[in-house]
């Protein structure tokens, strides 16, 4: 009976054995509108705390704050790092208030690189690059993840050109998450141009912003599709009022292979 019972949880062992090489990562997009609710009240530390409740793997963040006056002089990713105990890139998209605004990625697991490409931005007829932060991530399984995050424009033209020039950065040959603030509802061109190349992680197109009643779904998940086996859960916890978006979370599946 020893040996019967030995073999049937060996079996089992090996059977299971495919499963356990598809590792799971939850992933969090939240543009945190640089550490403040939606009447500028400064809420950095509940973010914090909120990311570290979820026991989320990676984080990608727009609005990002960089020792600016408005937000106390605070370098605003490394708080975050130091709250959370993750790993963490900032890039800039540019100066702002005596210090610099743009894109941070937290992530549990090591950040082996870091990379800034510039897409295109006009304001007020002047031509200016905002940021494209990618990351490459070293998992548990030693596989090379691609996790990355954007900000796309409020003017739909210069949306158009952000995201080709966005997917024309991103490794297409490597398994890839990228999130973001797109600025853009489902449907549109741009979204359109996402969704040919890339698989949208929330199927369900749960709202946004703003925060309070959220009518618009303009921020995203997006994953490469053959190296994402499934899409086990994704929420948009409506209670979570630190910023005048709300976060989305997803729960991904890579292949093992």
């Amino acid at each position: 009976m020893i040996f019967k019972f030995y073999f049937l949880v060996l079996g089992a062992t090996f059977l299971n054995m495919p499963c356990s090489l598809a590792q799971s990562l939850k992933v969090i997009s939240y543009n945190i509108h640089h550490g403040a609710d939606k009447n500028e009240v400064n809420t950095l530390e509940e973010i914090a705390e909120y990311i570290k409740g979820t026991q989320a793997d990676l984080i990608g963040l727009q609005e990002v704050d960089s020792m600016c006056n408005r937000s106390g002089k605070v370098d605003q990713m490394k708080v975050l790092a130091d709250i959370t105990g993750m790993h963490y890139a900032f890039q800039r998209h540019f100066e702002y208030d005596g210090g610099a605004y743009g894109l941070g990625i937290l992530s549990k697991y090591p950040i082996i690189s870091q990379q800034h490409d510039q897409i295109t931005s006009i304001k007020n007829g002047e031509k200016r690059s905002l940021a494209l932060l990618s990351t490459k991530i070293s998992l548990a399984n030693k596989k090379v993840l691609v996790f990355a995050t954007v900000h796309l424009a409020l003017d739909q033209s210069m949306r158009l050109i952000q995201s080709a020039e966005t997917l024309g950065f991103l490794e297409a040959d490597s398994p890839l998450i990228l999130t973001g603030d797109f600025n853009a509802e489902p449907g549109t061109e741009e979204i359109e141009l996402f969704s040919r190349q890339l698989k949208m992680a929330d199927e369900k197109l749960g709202n946004t912003f703003p925060v309070i009643d959220p009518s618009k779904k303009i921020d995203y998940i997006w994953t490469s599709k053959v190296h994402i086996k499934k899409v086990t859960h994704v929420k948009i916890p409506s209670t979570i009022h630190y910023s005048d978006h709300l976060p989305i979370e997803a729960v991904l599946v890579l292949k093992s292979n």
